[in-house]
């Protein structure tokens, strides 16, 4: 059993560690299209960056997500709406972020504009909406106390 959870361990850092170093690859190329004034390309680039993100925020669950699918599922509504929102706000591309704002106020709207603009903040909203929707799947009470027999 050790030594399963020890190959996990290790396959998880290995993930990480690719994942990171793609982050960066992909981080260098955003910065050269923003330059460059390329859209299409700092569309693209922006969109993967914050898919790699998601996906590095439920690699730090991945304890989660393993118990979660080992024994029964059961869904928290409300990271996994939190989440899916924070996914959709980071994947669309800049110039749709100002349309969906239409009804708020104009300080609070180039607040969250601006927000969603800085690259540092967008790359931290990414992580946290992979911990959010890894911590929306949690294990079914009935399967819980049947995890916890088992133990003692």
């Amino acid at each position: 059993m050790r030594k399963k959870e020890f190959y996990t361990t290790i396959l998880v850092v290995i993930l990480g560690v690719i994942i990171i170093y793609l982050f960066t690859l992909l981080d260098m190329q955003l910065k050269e299209s923003a330059q460059m004034v390329d859209r299409g390309k700092y569309n693209i680039y922006r969109t993967l960056e914050a898919l790699i993100l998601i996906f590095f925020g439920v690699l730090i669950e991945y304890k989660k997500i393993i118990s979660a699918f080992k024994n029964k599922i059961s869904i928290n509504k409300y990271y996994l709406i939190t989440g899916i929102g924070l996914v959709v706000l980071l994947i669309l591309p800049y110039r749709f972020i100002p349309g969906l704002l239409i009804r708020i106020s104009g300080s609070i709207k180039w607040t969250i504009i601006w927000i969603f603009n800085s690259i540092s903040t967008r790359s931290i909203l990414s992580v946290l909406a992979g911990i959010l929707l890894a911590r929306s799947l949690s294990i079914a009470e009935s399967a819980e106390v049947e995890h916890i027999k088992e133990k003692n």
